[in-house]
């Protein structure tokens, strides 16, 4: 009887130590994602009885229902998990960037102006028409009667415009002669011709011919550069007088500006 027992006792604590490693073997990590099947014929071809497999599968958590229905298992998440991250996960906080907010605030005033308009054009197209009736639609002829009144005003206005340049016009020739400043510089004018005219009569001599020609020679043609000379002396005076006749002509034409 004691052999007999000794026996039993020691399949039983052999069976025991079967199950702990069956149900060591469902906890690891490289066995939890295989399937229920698979884990179930392993079992069975290492010994285990039906029996031993579901205890083996109720002690490492593992549901068999679950597992029937479904070809993944189950994990089970400790309680513990949470607190493996570092402890910074659970204090971070989002601060949007400066661009973000005004990309935000952009929007916001798009949409509120897009709004906005929106019923206000509603207000115009529809509500004030109904409230106010609408405006007279002006007439061809209406417009044609406008046009008339205008084109009469502006006529009228270059008119105006015309006498009163006519009249400026009159007032400056009747002052051009009375004017003392232009009769100043007319005066000024005539000097400078008469002095020019003192100059050109006042012209120097020719230089004397040298002594080797003959004396009646330097004698006769000292007469007849005298007979040129006089000449031009009277063609200058002559031009020089009618250039400044011409020219107080002129400035007694031209208006003062």
């Amino acid at each position: 009887m004691t052999t007999e027992q000794d026996t039993d006792n020691n399949n039983l604590v052999s069976r025991d130590k079967i199950i702990n490693a069956a149900v060591s073997f469902l906890r690891n990590e490289k066995i939890i994602d295989t399937p229920y099947k698979k884990k179930e014929q392993f079992l069975k071809s290492k010994g285990l009885t039906d029996e031993e497999i579901k205890q083996a599968f109720a002690i490492a958590n593992v549901e068999i229902a679950n597992m029937n229905k479904n070809k993944f298992t189950s994990i089970s998440i400790p309680n513990n998990y949470q607190n493996t991250y570092p402890s910074f996960y659970h204090h971070e906080i989002y601060q949007p960037t400066i661009l973000h907010k005004i990309r935000l605030y952009f929007n916001t005033a798009a949409f509120v102006g897009t709004t906005f308009y929106c019923v206000y054009w509603f207000y115009k197209k529809f509500i004030e028409p109904l409230l106010f009736g609408r405006k007279k639609v002006e007439t061809i002829n209406d417009k044609v009667i406008q046009l008339d009144k205008n084109v009469k005003t502006s006529v009228k206005e270059i008119k105006d415009s015309v006498v009163k340049i006519e009249s400026s016009v009159k007032k400056l020739l009747t002052n051009v002669p009375t004017d003392p400043t232009v009769q100043h510089l007319i005066r000024e004018l005539k000097q400078d011709l008469a002095s020019l005219k003192g100059l050109l009569l006042s012209r120097k001599q020719f230089p004397s011919a040298p002594a080797s020609i003959p004396a009646w020679q330097i004698e006769a043609g000292v007469q007849n550069r005298e007979k040129s000379r006089e000449r031009e002396d009277d063609a200058g005076s002559g031009s020089s007088t009618n250039n400044s006749d011409s020219s107080l002509e002129m400035i007694r034409e031209d208006p003062p500006k």
